[in-house]
């Protein structure tokens, strides 16, 4: 996408990871590329970052929202998203990972599961 489509869009149309990735303008095999040899949780961390880059339409916020989850068993057949809850953000505390707003929080944590998943769990899907 380009800067124009970053300034207006609609981001229920960033459903997959790699439209994600379209919209910071990185194909999948550079984020593999750039990924290779990453811990599992941190790939995890890498993808959720990239996330709500995208949800956020290109900005980094320090208020907002972010989806919350239940997480049983600590395994991804028992992970499924609550809701999103709205936070301020400091330094110490994800302020990268927050969404503008609930909605696009929501749609986020419903949408990318197993990345959120692969974050806080560590482990693949």
């Amino acid at each position: 996408m380009d800067n124009s489509a970053k300034k207006e869009f609609d981001y229920k149309e960033i459903d997959t990871f790699e439209k994600v990735l379209q919209f910071k303008g990185e194909t999948l095999d550079q984020f593999n590329a750039r990924i290779a040899g990453m811990d599992v949780d941190t790939v995890g961390y890498e993808k959720v970052k990239a996330i709500a880059f995208a949800m956020n339409g290109g900005k980094h916020v320090t208020e907002g929202y972010y989806p919350w989850f239940y997480n049983a068993t600590r395994l991804f057949a028992s992970f499924s998203f609550i809701r999103s809850y709205r936070d301020i953000g400091s330094a110490d505390v994800s302020t990268r990972h927050l969404i503008i707003n609930g909605e696009r929080a929501d749609f986020a944590g419903k949408t990318f599961l197993k990345e959120y998943s692969q974050f806080i769990n560590g482990a693949d899907a």
